[in-house]
């Protein structure tokens, strides 16, 4: 089991696939009517859900970055600027460019904590991929 986890979680070819649909899958659940949203049942179960995102937002960036054998600190440091100016990106858009959705402060807030914790659980979690340490 434990080598089945690792294989896929291996850095591959498909590991800028699967970034990409993840940052559509942001998109497409921040941006769509809240008519069609699925209703919270505990009023952090949001922030729960916007952790969540920009945690595996960056996890699955990193992947693709140890697949490219181009992660520095550089390009740690500007994955998480990326997702958190990302996700500020997002929230703006959803108080101007929709007419269900509102900014939140609070949601950036639990998108940088997922993105921070993100980029120090992937480092440790690809640690074993990455071309330096081999």
């Amino acid at each position: 089991l434990v080598k089945s986890i690792k294989n896929l979680l291996a850095p591959n070819k498909n590991a800028i696939w699967f970034a990409v649909f993840w940052t559509f899958i942001i998109l497409y659940f921040s941006l769509k009517p809240t008519i069609d949203a699925p209703k919270f049942t505990f009023p952090s179960e949001d922030k729960i859900v916007h952790f969540t995102f920009y945690f595996g937002f960056v996890i699955v960036w990193y992947r693709y970055l140890v697949f490219r054998k181009s992660v520095l600190l550089n390009s740690k440091i500007a994955l998480v600027i990326i997702s958190i100016f990302f996700g500020i990106a997002i929230e703006l858009a959803q108080k101007y460019l929709t007419t269900t959705r509102q900014a939140d402060a609070w949601d950036v807030v639990a998108n940088s904590i997922g993105s921070i914790v993100g980029v120090f659980v992937a480092i440790k979690a690809f640690n074993t991929f990455e071309p330096n340490n081999k």
